[in-house]
């Protein structure tokens, strides 16, 4: 593994991430404020597709500090990161770490009060690969992209349960398609721009499984 460098998250949470490899970001703080947002009342289990290096569920474990959270990484390297980022900030007791694919990871259907991630946003052909092998998974769909993301959330909620997903901007109708065509009914969508008035960087989607309430969805912006 090439060096590590140890970063800080949040007052009370630190993330060991390689220098020149995959690194945390706005779509990681992005995406746990938007499963924080989607979480129904009294969530008790969590799901994170595609956790990395445990960035995203490490800025929410404070914020649901009763939720345990089963986190998926098929990366090997990646998954490593994300073992020792949890022992590291005492967190053992709360997580159930898995090293697999989550299109084939098994785990108890229909389980799970949230389900979060940030999927890969760039089809394979659209772009040329990193080489670095950690940051080419993070970027491109070698895993599957939002469908398989929504297919597996689907499958992991129950019936009410919350979703939150975190896109790039480039392909809405393509993400509003998958998250609808997989059960999962879309609430909120946050446009995150750079500054106001600037085309979308990012599309943050909040959805529950099952039927809308027969209201539009929330459309909003966000400036950062």
């Amino acid at each position: 593994m090439s060096e590590l460098e140890r970063v800080h998250l949040t007052r009370t949470r630190h993330l060991w991430q390689r220098k020149r490899g995959h690194r945390t970001g706005t779509d990681d703080i992005l995406c746990a404020w938007a499963a924080r947002c989607a979480a129904p009342a009294e969530t008790s289990r969590a799901l994170e597709l595609g956790a990395g290096q445990g960035a995203v569920s490490l800025i929410l474990a404070d914020q649901l500090p009763q939720v345990h959270i089963t986190a998926i990484e098929a990366q090997v390297v990646s998954f490593e990161l994300l073992e020792r980022n949890i022992r590291e900030n005492d967190l053992d007791a709360r997580y159930d770490l898995r090293c697999a694919d989550l299109r084939r990871a098994k785990f108890e259907p229909e389980s799970f009060d949230l389900v979060f991630g940030t999927p890969p946003f760039m089809p394979m052909g659209s772009g040329t690969l990193p080489q670095d092998a950690q940051r080419a998974a993070a970027r491109f769909e070698m895993r599957g992209g939002i469908e398989a993301y929504c297919e597996a959330a689907t499958r992991a909620l129950r019936d009410g349960g919350g979703c939150a997903m975190v896109m790039d901007a480039a392909r809405p109708e393509r993400y509003e398609e998958a998250l609808s065509e997989s059960g999962l009914s879309i609430e909120r969508i946050t446009s995150v721009v750079p500054t106001a008035g600037s085309a979308p960087t990012y599309l943050v989607y909040e959805a529950k499984k099952g039927p809308s309430e027969d209201r539009d969805v929330e459309r909003s912006t966000l400036a950062i």
